[in-house]
């Protein structure tokens, strides 16, 4: 039976709508035209927090811990969610989005989304987990900075619940150094959790195009990479693409698994 997250290509906006729907947009209508240029299935996902209670109110307004100053200079509404969503599936892609809250479970099922990416950060909160699976959505689970045997957790928890998912190989560095990747644990997962599709979400510098060929002859069959857009006041960090550089990743995952695909099941003599 096929899987909506077999082949899928995962363009993640995170933060880089930097607070401006209109910016959020024009990053979706990129990503869109390398999907219909590459003719793949691709998603855009967004981030949900509820930040009036995701945000201890001590750290509130503080601009010494960086991620807070980054959330609250780019928060979105609910509505500016909505609009953004409605976009990603007018250009035909799939929304997905990673609740890091109850909150964000229930926006994502108020906007039909089918499918729920769990963050590496967030794949063994329990209640967290539990309101997730409870939606019989697709869950997509990444797993940085998590053990075998956290893993190991998470595929029972996630099992004995008839949960559909797959899990994303994934190194929690920003950004990723190459001899950090550990590709070889894509052939770990695949061995490990037999009948789970296994992908592969990277950090690596934007203009490295060899470690996603590698993780897709590995077996890699979801591929996910931060993307945004750069303008003259906006710069990307150092881990994100921009639609150039997402281009040439699409296009290096699928000259792979050209260069890997066994033709009719047999060697051609």
């Amino acid at each position: 039976m096929s899987s909506i997250f077999e082949d899928l290509f995962i363009f993640e906006m995170a933060n880089s709508h930097q607070g401006s729907v209109e910016h959020g947009t024009a990053i979706i209508k990129e990503m869109a035209k390398i999907c219909r240029l590459c003719n793949i299935k691709g998603a855009v996902k967004l981030q949900y927090r509820e930040l009036d209670s995701f945000i201890h109110s001590s750290y509130k307004g503080r601009t010494d811990v960086k991620n807070i100053s980054r959330f609250e200079s780019t928060r979105l509404k609910k509505e500016d969610f909505d609009n953004l969503v409605e976009t990603i599936r007018e250009e035909g892609m799939i929304p997905i989005s990673t609740p890091f809250d109850e909150t964000g479970v229930e926006w994502c099922m108020s906007q039909g989304l089918p499918v729920i990416k769990i963050a590496s950060c967030s794949a063994v909160d329990w209640p967290l987990m539990e309101e997730a699976a409870k939606t019989h959505k697709p869950l997509l689970v990444s797993t940085g900075g998590k053990s075998i045997t956290d893993i190991d957790k998470i595929y029972n928890f996630l099992t004995h619940r008839g949960c559909e998912f797959a899990l994303m190989h994934c190194i929690a560095e920003y950004p990723a150094a190459e001899e950090r990747i550990q590709l070889d644990f894509i052939d770990r997962m695949k061995k490990r959790y037999h009948g789970i599709l296994i992908g592969y979400s990277g950090h690596e510098k934007p203009d490295d195009y060899t470690v996603p060929m590698l993780a897709a002859a590995k077996g890699a069959r979801i591929f996910e990479r931060h993307v945004g857009m750069e303008t003259d006041t906006i710069k990307l960090n150092a881990y994100s693409m921009n639609p150039k550089q997402a281009e040439a990743w699409v296009r290096a995952v699928l000259r792979a698994k050209e260069i890997c695909v066994l033709k009719k099941k047999r060697k051609s003599i």
